[in-house]
Parts: structure tokens; sequence; C-alpha cells
């Protein structure tokens, strides 16, 4: 995963709010982060390792001054600078690149050459990205060239002397611009808009297949292409985006909160405490409390210093935060029966330790609800799942899950919830991750 932002100020340095809203894309991801800005003269891009807010200094950010500038968190080092006959240029980007090893080895075939890298397979997605584009002689020739070459799915945010230009691939990943009163923007979600003051209100998405600029006289549309099909990202909605973002017109918290509204009139449960595994359950647990009747009531917190167990690029990585992040409210739930409401289950390990927890302080029941379908193969289009085995769902049934966790009842979001939930045609979304 990664979160992408741009800011084009009319008459003042656009940085301190590029940080700041890059900052609230953090959830996205946290390996690594980089700004870009054009001075007037020349692009400046810094990248670090590590999360937005510990890394960039307040002398850099004097250095990066300027009135348009880009910014991603990401899992690996964006933005990317490059000179050719574009000019200068540095890019960013949320997706995959799926036949990123065939697109290396026709560079390679063809004399082209990646400087800074000492084999072939350090070569990056953002690399092949930038070179593609940068071939061409204009900056929609090069996102055309993308979608000819690459299978996969992209949102780009790009710097260059005279604008900032952006563009949204298949749909699968978000895309949204913002006004106010001192200039525009573009960004992953429009949670970053949220606490630049004056915050930045919605104009649009940016529509898959769209091309769009950005400078100080406006927006403008440069190219629309007609992709087929359109998938829209689903579990952006389901966990990847904040509570607060509004993703192509739909608002996730109400997203979240309308499938755990499904999932208690479909799976009814006796119990006395609904409770979400923070975070990633919350608005999917009140959804269901409210629908219910029965309490909403947190039996475990997420340490406030901990990080999101599901961004990281290593699985070691991944565990480690999971097994730290958690701490069970041990005086709430003895001889409780619990309903635990998650987002998905991918391994299942995580669960299980978090239903031994609750077992070891006394719960007398546990019910677990899922805010999706079974995850039954990696995500293609992302790069945190890195095989379908590595999905219990691929290996054992429903029934043998429930067995294998040793909870009283297990149920699944079906396809139907999330397209009634979201309010877009089954057709428009992306249900690749659960076999469709």
């Amino acid at each position: 995963m990664a979160g992408v932002i741009g800011i084009v100020y009319k008459k003042e340095s656009c940085i301190d709010d590029l940080k700041k809203g890059l900052h609230y894309l953090q959830h996205r991801a946290q390996d690594y982060c980089g700004l870009a800005s054009f001075d007037g003269k020349k692009i400046k891009n810094i990248t670090h390792e590590g999360k937005v807010l510990e890394s960039f200094s307040d002398i850099e950010l004097k250095k990066l001054n300027g009135f348009y500038g880009i910014g991603s968190v990401a899992n690996d080092e964006q933005p990317v600078s490059s000179y050719s006959s574009l000019g200068e240029m540095a890019i960013c980007f949320d997706g995959n690149v799926i036949n990123h090893i065939s697109l290396r080895e026709n560079f390679i075939k063809e004399g082209a050459s990646f400087i800074g890298f000492s084999n072939p397979s350090e070569v990056k997605n953002i690399d092949l990205i930038s070179k593609i584009i940068s071939k061409e002689n204009n900056f929609e020739k090069g996102i055309e060239k993308l979608i000819e070459k690459i299978e996969g799915d992209f949102s780009i945010v790009a710097l260059m002397k005279d604008s900032i230009y952006a563009a949204r691939g298949w749909g699968r990943k978000p895309l949204i611009l913002g006004e106010n009163e001192k200039g525009y923007a573009v960004a992953s979600e429009s949670n970053s808009f949220l606490n630049i003051c004056p915050p930045f209100k919605i104009i649009r998405d940016v529509k898959p297949g769209e091309i769009v600029q950005l400078n100080r006289y406006g927006i403008n549309t440069l190219k629309e292409f007609n992709l087929q099909p359109i998938q829209f990202g689903t579990f952006e909605w389901i966990y990847t985006a904040y509570p607060t973002s509004i993703i192509d017109g739909k608002s996730v918290s109400e997203v979240r909160k309308s499938i755990g509204s499904f999932l208690a009139k479909k799976y009814p449960v006796k119990g006395d405490l609904v409770s979400p595994v923070p975070n990633s359950g919350r608005w999917h647990a009140i959804g269901y409390a409210r629908e219910s009747g029965i309490s909403y009531e947190e039996v475990f917190v997420r340490y406030d210093y901990s990080d999101r167990s599901f961004t990281p690029s290593k699985q070691e990585e991944r565990d480690k935060v999971a097994k730290m992040k958690l701490l069970p409210v041990v005086n709430s739930i003895k001889g409780k029966k619990i309903i635990l409401v998650d987002d998905s289950i991918v391994r299942g390990t995580q669960t299980l330790n978090q239903v031994n927890r609750l077992k070891e302080f006394g719960v007398e029941e546990v019910h677990i609800m899922i805010a999706c379908p079974p995850l039954m193969c990696a995500c293609k289009y992302g790069d945190t799942t890195k095989k379908d085995e590595d999905c219990i769902a691929k290996r054992l049934s429903v029934e043998k899950i429930r067995e294998k966790l040793d909870v009283d009842s297990l149920n699944y979001a079906d396809i139907s919830m999330l397209e009634e939930a979201i309010g877009i045609p089954k057709e428009k979304l992306c249900l690749t991750c659960w076999g469709y």
C-alpha cells in the first residue's frame, strides 16, 4: 500500500501543509516517506526511511520551500526523480505492477539502464513507472504507454516545473481532488484534507482513466481513457482507508457501519457485549451493536504508540506489531459472551492469539463476525499478502477455521452485503481476493 498527495498554492509555500496532509495518510504505509517540491528554479526531493512527523526536520522543510509539492508514504523510496525529454520530474504512486519482471527484462534488452542497483531484482515498480512515462514527450502520452504496458493498477501523482499531474488507473486505487482559498490538492484520501487550515473541500474524485493537471490557475482534465473493466477497490471501505475519508463518494465509516448492521441481521447471536478488534473492526462493530441492541464495549484497547499491523512490508514485522498492539480489558470480560468483530481473517494467527487471550481471562463464549467474505487469494494489486496459500480460507472450510480458532461461531459478510453497503454494483467492485 501507499499514500500519495500533491498541493499547489497560488501565493505561498505549500510545504508545511504538504507534510501535514501526508502525515494523515500514514495509515497506508510506514516504511518510507518522501517530499518533493518546485521552488521556481528546480525540483528538490528528500526521502526518509520511517514516518513523516519524525523524519522531516524544520531545516529540510525550509530547503523544500515551494509553491508546488508532492509526497508519498510507501513501502519503498518515493518520490523518484528523473530528467528526460519531459524535463525534471518527481513521481510517486500507489498500486502494483504485476508484470514488473517482464517489463524490467524488456527495458534491459532494449539497452536501458537502471542506475543505483546492484542487480535487476532491486528495481522497484516506481522505477519502471518513471522510466515508462519519462520516455514520452508529454505526461499524457506517458500514462497512455503505461496503460498499454502494465498489468495491475495505479494512482499516480507527478511534479514537473509547470504543474502537478495526477492519473488514476482502473479504479482500485483512490484519488481525490480538493480546493481551499490558498489553492488545490490531490490525495489518496480526503482524510488528509481535514486538518489543513483552511481545510480542503472535496471537489470530486479523479475518475478511473482520467489525467488531471493542477496549477495555480485551477484543475483541468487533460485526457480520459475508456478503461475496462472499471473495478473500485472494495477493501478501501472494509479496511484500508481511514474512517473519516470519503472514497468515490462513499463515506468509509458509514459503509463499515452498514456492513456491521447486515451481519447482525443475518447472524443474530445472544451475547453480552459487541466488541471490535481495534481499530480495524470498530465501525463494523458499532453497526452490529446498533442493529442488534447489544451493548458495545471494547474488550481490547489498542495501545496508542503501536503501529498498524497490516502496513509493514515484512510478515515478521506485521506479526510483531500484532502481538504487541492490543491490551485486554480484564475486568470487563470475565464470564461474558462476546461478539468479536473484525475486518478480515488472512492467516488466522492473530485472531487465534486474540481468542486465546480472551479465554485466558475467563470469557465464557466468543462469537466472531468478519466484515468481508473469506479471503481466498493474495491481492495482486497490492503487495502485503504474498501468496494464495497465506490465506487460511484457501486451505480450510469456514467450519474448519472455526474449529481451529476454537470459537463458538464464525460468520462472514457476503458479496451482496458489500454491494449494498457500498452502493456500487458488484460488477464494478474488485472482488479478486475473494475468488471472484
